[in-house]
């Protein structure tokens, strides 16, 4: 996860395919394409159904129920992410214990997006609740993105402003910002390998140097396929604790399997050698 914004669920993770993906992977990523390139969504011809779990270090765990709905030249999305941070110890002001205090993130969006030959363009909105303890925080969050597709070569193009939106409700009288990107992206498939890579360039609003990310997606089977995806955060989180480790660290990999209407899907993060995020996705075709 990245970013210092006090809403950290809007940058999250809630699903292993991101999860694997080292975060990245825009283009290669349906499940959440919604929040991230909601154009992607104008190239699917299926309903889906989707349930992802991911866990988190210190017990944090995310949960996200999607149904991807293709009717009338159009293709419709609908989703529900929760982030739990878990229960905490409370204090007064004198440092006296008080009663357990919670804190979580709700998440409802919907999607429309649409095809126009080698042109693909959606928006998503919903609506994003935040609570720390008795303190809570409503947002209307919005998302564009469009997308080229270019056949001859084996090509996508995307472009994607993510977060935009208005505070509804603040936690408090302070300023309070929205985590607001833009993220350029290409994909291609490789004609000599059974692979697709993605690379991606995030420029989020409170930083100076751009996020990379590179990832891709290998086919071994008609029914196996493999993940794998690392950022530029790789470089910042390594520490001196072996070559091995090191290798590891900041990288994502998953395996998933798919039999006629049904997908299963695991992936994981290591987020340095001493953290590990994991989760697993089923999905179901109609």
């Amino acid at each position: 996860m990245k970013g210092q914004s006090g809403y950290q669920g809007l940058i999250s993770w809630y699903s292993p395919v991101t999860v694997s993906l080292g975060g990245g992977g825009i283009l290669l990523n349906i499940q959440e394409a919604d929040r991230q390139n909601p154009a992607l969504l104008g190239e699917t011809d299926k309903q889906k159904f989707i349930l992802d779990i991911v866990h988190y270090p210190a017990d944090v765990n995310s949960r996200h129920i999607g149904w991807i709905l293709p009717k009338n030249k159009r293709v419709y999305s609908f989703h529900y992410r929760q982030m739990d941070y878990g229960r905490f110890d409370g204090y007064d002001e004198d440092g006296v214990s008080t009663s357990f205090y919670s804190s979580n993130d709700s998440w409802l969006t919907g999607s429309v997006s649409s095809r126009s030959g080698m042109l693909s363009y959606g928006m998503s909105a919903g609506f994003f609740y935040s609570r720390l303890a008795s303190e809570k925080s409503i947002l209307m969050v919005f998302s564009f993105g469009g997308l080229i597709s270019l056949k001859k070569q084996n090509m996508e193009l995307g472009i994607a402003l993510k977060n935009q939106g208005i505070i509804l409700r603040k936690f408090n009288s302070e300023n309070e910002n929205l985590p607001l990107s833009c993220v350029m992206s290409i994909s291609k498939k490789l004609a000599y390998l059974p692979l697709k890579l993605n690379l991606d360039v995030e420029f989020m609003s409170d930083t100076q140097q751009p996020d990379l990310y590179l990832s891709g997606k290998f086919i071994l089977s008609e029914s196996v396929f493999l993940r794998l995806g690392i950022n530029s955060d790789k470089l910042n989180q390594q520490i001196e604790s072996g070559v091995t480790k090191d290798l590891i660290t900041g990288t994502g990999i998953g395996l998933g399997f798919k039999s006629g209407k049904y997908s299963i899907e695991s992936g994981g993060y290591f987020y340095n050698p001493g953290n590990w995020i994991y989760g697993v996705s089923v999905e179901i075709y109609r």
